[in-house]
C-alpha cells in the first residue's frame, strides 16, 4: 500500500515538471499570453506594426445657405465618414452644432479641441454656434491619448489672441498618443493658418516647428495638419521642411496633382496638407495620400476635400 502511495506521488511531480517547462517556453506576446511554436507552423502574430489612416478636412463654417450650409451637407459628410473611417481626424472650421451632429451620427470617435477664441472646449449643442474649433478625432479602440495641449498662434500662445496680422484668433491642438495594440507611440497637431495675415502665416508655422521639437524631445514620430492657406512650395514651409515631409510628395500612391480648396464651384488649389516626421528610428512610411472628390450624396460636401494619408508604423 505505502509503495502504492509513493509511485502515484512520483506520476503526478512528473506531470507537474512537464507542464511547468511547456509553459516556459511559451513566447510572451503583446497582451502577455503565451505565443506557442509547434513543429511545422508559423509562430502567432506579434503586432509589431499598424496602419495609420489621418484625415485633415476643413468641414467649413456653417453659411446657413440653402445650397452651401450645413444642413445641406451634413448627411454627406457623415455617410463619407462613415465610409472611409479614419483612425485620426483633424478638422478645421468645425463648430459646436456640426460636431455634435457627428457625435450623434458617425462613427464613435472621442475628441478634443479648444475654441479659438473663447478657449473652451465646445459644449455639444443642436443650435447654429460661431466659434470654430480645430477638433481633433480619434477610434479609441485604436488609439490612446496620453497627453494633450493647445498654443495660440500670436506673441502669447498659451492665451487666446490674434497674431501679427491675422485676421482671426488661430490655435493649435495636439495630442501624444500610443496605438493600443503595439504601444508605438506618436504626436499629432491640427491648425488652420490665417486666411489674410502673409506675416501671420509665416510666423505661425515657425512657432509651430518650435513646438512640435519642444514637446518632442525623445524624437517620437510627428503628423502636422492644416488648411495651411498657402502652397506647399510658400517660402513659409522653409523650417519645417528642414526635418519634415510632405506626404503629398513622398507617397508611393498620391494624389499629387489634384486640387483640395474647391470653394463649392470647382477645384482651386492646394492648400491642405500633411506633414510628417518619420521618427528618429525611422519608424513611420507614407504608403497613401488621397483626395476624396468622390459625391457622397451633395454637390459640394465642404468648399474642401477631404484628404486621407496612409503610413505604415512599424518597430
Amino acid at each position: 500500500m505505502k509503495r502504492s502511495l509513493k509511485l502515484s506521488i512520483s506520476v503526478a511531480t512528473l506531470l507537474l515538471l512537464c507542464i511547468g517547462l511547456a509553459a516556459a517556453c511559451g513566447k510572451k506576446n503583446p497582451d502577455g499570453g503565451n505565443e506557442q511554436k509547434e513543429e511545422g507552423t508559423k509562430p502567432s502574430k506579434t503586432y509589431s506594426e499598424f496602419t495609420l489612416s489621418l484625415m485633415t478636412f476643413n468641414i467649413a463654417v456653417d453659411n446657413q445657405s440653402a445650397e452651401t450650409g450645413w444642413e445641406a451637407r451634413k448627411g454627406a459628410v457623415v455617410k463619407m465618414l462613415n465610409k472611409v473611417k479614419p483612425m485620426l481626424i483633424g478638422l478645421q472650421e468645425a463648430q459646436a452644432h456640426e460636431i455634435t451632429y457627428l457625435s450623434k451620427h458617425g462613427p464613435k470617435y472621442a475628441r478634443y479641441g479648444i475654441g479659438r477664441d473663447s478657449g473652451k472646449s465646445p459644449s455639444l449643442q443642436d443650435n447654429y454656434a460661431a466659434e470654430e474649433t480645430m477638433m481633433i478625432m480619434w477610434l479609441p479602440d485604436s488609439l490612446e491619448a496620453l497627453k494633450h495641449g493647445t498654443f495660440w498662434l500670436s506673441k502669447t500662445p498659451e492665451t487666446p489672441g490674434i497674431g501679427w496680422d491675422a485676421a482671426c484668433n488661430r490655435n493649435v491642438n495636439w495630442i501624444h498618443f500610443r496605438h493600443k495594440v503595439t504601444k508605438q507611440e506618436f504626436f499629432f497637431f491640427n491648425t488652420h493658418l490665417d486666411h489674410k495675415g502673409t506675416t501671420a502665416r509665416e510666423e505661425s508655422i515657425k512657432l509651430i516647428n518650435d513646438r512640435m521639437k519642444e514637446l518632442n524631445p525623445d524624437g517620437l514620430p510627428v503628423f502636422l495638419s492644416a488648411d495651411f492657406n498657402a502652397k506647399q512650395g510658400n517660402k513659409i514651409f522653409a523650417p519645417i521642411k528642414e526635418w519634415m515631409k510632405s506626404t503629398r510628395d513622398v507617397a508611393p500612391d498620391s494624389d499629387a496633382s489634384k486640387n483640395t480648396f474647391n470653394g463649392y464651384s470647382a477645384p482651386k488649389s492646394q492648400i491642405d496638407h500633411i506633414f510628417f516626421y518619420e521618427g528618429k528610428e525611422g519608424k513611420v512610411k507614407p504608403l497613401t495620400f488621397k483626395v476624396l472628390d468622390d459625391n457622397y450624396g451633395a454637390t459640394w460636401i465642404s468648399d474642401h476635400f477631404p484628404v486621407v494619408a496612409t503610413y505604415r508604423y512599424s518597430r
